[in-house]
């Protein structure tokens, strides 16, 4: 079981993983985690050097099964929502529209970020220029114009968008 642990992380096998490799097992680990198909190809390669012939039919019996677990539409929400990245390797439409939506939810929660940190530089800005008292009123009233701005963004992206979709 430590030798699938280390062969799911990785396209590339050293020798020896190739001399002890359950074929079926590394398929089924690279369907779980939604490898492209070209993954076996890869292996073929390496195993190359260890003069091992890879098992593509269990491989890929293997690989079928751990789509199926992939592919659901709860897990694209979740490979989405925490940001990681899809290899279009689901056939269903739902696993796609969940990906983009928590994919979407994910790129607003790191833009909501962004504009906090940028919004603690104006702060820390504003703070100095105070100190400074060097009148530097065209910074400041920049600083917080772009302030506002920001606000308004976060704003606008913490509240939630309702459609309504009438059907008469």
């Amino acid at each position: 079981m430590v030798v699938l642990a280390q062969l799911a992380g990785c396209s590339s096998m050293s020798v020896e993983e190739c001399k002890v490799a359950d074929w079926y097992a590394v398929g089924l680990q690279d369907g779980r985690n939604g490898a492209p198909s070209s993954r076996v190809n890869d292996y073929a390669e390496d195993c190359l050097e260890a003069n091992v012939t890879v098992d593509q039919a269990a491989w890929f019996n293997g690989y079928d099964l751990g789509l199926t677990y992939y592919c659901m539409p709860d897990n694209g929400y979740r490979i989405g929502r925490s940001g990681g990245g899809y290899n279009g390797v689901c056939d269903s439409p739902f696993f796609l529209e969940q990906y983009n939506k928590g994919r979407a939810e994910y790129r607003v929660e790191q833009r909501i970020r962004e504009i906090d940190r940028e919004l603690n530089s104006i702060a820390a800005q504003l703070k100095q220029l105070d100190k400074n008292s060097r009148n530097n009123s065209d910074e400041a009233k920049r600083l917080r114009r772009s302030e506002k701005t920001l606000r308004a963004e976060r704003r606008s992206l913490i509240t939630p968008t309702i459609q309504y979709n009438f059907t008469f």
